[in-house]
């Protein structure tokens, strides 16, 4: 009777009822045989469960990634003066990571680049946020970078959890004079490559989302024929090879 339930029991898996479990009858090798099988019946269950959650999880990440690739511009301005490019690659199925431009009413380009703190879903919304209140602000006319990036700061902070912020740089630039107004809050300086010399841009400013009182500066430069300006995240510099050694700078440097 015990193997015939054992026998049964693997009829019933084979057509993929893995809840079925079988009655252990006293403490010979076929009942510890049969307590085996329930062992694994239930593993299996379990499996089979954590896999359908994991196949819901990626489907949910996939219309994230779709969504998020919505929030990014999708044709570049023509300008006089400025050649653009821009590019995203997340390291997961969806990145904190945010760059956005866009052209004012006024002639001028708005730039922006940002990298929030963590990864995947919280920080993918938080971008959506930053991106959502940059709009916001750039409606207005004549808002100065710092002003702009300090109201921004306040939004974030005011709408979001505590240990969530971003790094964040703003800038102006003006096609006619080639000036560059920009407040850098916290981000990575951009590069200034111009005459075979690497200029960082400055830092004027400390991370947003993370205090509501916090002060912003900007800085202006001059952009000439020829300069080439890199803005760019962690994700570059950060990465680490299998000796535990990162990227870095220098070699982001050596490479543009």
């Amino acid at each position: 009777g015990a193997v015939n339930d054992l026998y049964e029991g693997t009829q019933r898996v084979m057509k993929g009822d893995f809840s079925h479990r079988i009655a252990v009858k006293g403490d010979d090798q076929i009942a510890e045989l049969s307590n085996s099988f329930n062992r694994m019946t239930e593993n299996v269950e379990r499996l089979l469960r954590i896999a359908k959650e994991n196949e819901r999880m990626q489907a949910e990440l996939e219309i994230a990634r779709q969504v998020q690739g919505q929030l990014f511009p999708r044709s570049v301005p023509k300008m006089k003066c400025l050649e653009l490019r821009a590019v995203c690659n997340p390291a997961r199925t969806v990145s904190g990571d945010y760059y956005d431009y866009q052209m004012l009413p006024d002639g001028r380009l708005a730039l922006a680049l940002g990298d929030v703190a963590g990864k995947g879903i919280s920080a993918a919304l938080l971008m959506a946020s930053l991106q959502a209140s940059l709009r916001m602000q750039l409606r207005q006319d004549g808002l100065a970078p710092s002003k702009l990036v300090a109201r921004i700061n306040q939004h974030l902070h005011a709408n979001t959890a505590p240990e969530k912020y971003a790094t964040f740089c703003f800038a102006l630039f003006d096609d006619q004079s080639g000036e560059l107004t920009y407040t850098n809050a916290g981000h990575l300086p951009p590069l200034l490559f111009r005459d075979g010399r690497v200029t960082p841009l400055e830092v004027n400013g400390m991370v947003v989302g993370a205090f509501p009182f916090a002060k912003y500066n900007e800085s202006q430069v001059t952009l000439l024929p020829g300069d080439l300006l890199v803005g760019y995240t962690d994700g570059i510099t950060e990465p680490e090879n299998e000796y535990g050694e990162m990227f870095g700078e220098e070699r982001l440097i050596e490479i543009v």
